[in-house]
């Protein structure tokens, strides 16, 4: 993860048809994320970023795939004015699950 003054990138692995939704596991410097949806149509996709939206609490438009949209490894920007609570709330999912 890195933090600056107006965003948050984080390194994500998308698990498309995952039987559980949420974060699986921590693999060195990334999140492996497991989303139902198959990826389809960028079905997978939208599902993460509505998964890390809700659980990050931020809009959806905040949130885009700046790198890797067709591959399971995948960088996301989330767009923020409060990037210390944005990685706060990414570190309590990570422990939650």
């Amino acid at each position: 993860m890195r933090v600056s003054i107006d965003e948050v990138i984080i390194e994500v692995t998308a698990r498309p048809g995952a039987s559980r939704r949420g974060v699986i596991s921590v693999t060195g410097e990334r999140l492996v994320i497991g989303v139902n949806s198959r990826p389809e149509k960028g079905k997978a996709n939208d599902e993460l970023i509505e998964y890390l939206a809700r659980e990050l609490r931020v809009p959806r438009s905040a949130l885009m795939i700046v790198r890797g949209e067709t591959s399971r490894r995948k960088t996301i920007r989330i767009v923020t004015h409060e990037p210390i609570k944005v990685s706060l709330r990414l570190h309590q999912t990570v422990k939650r699950n």
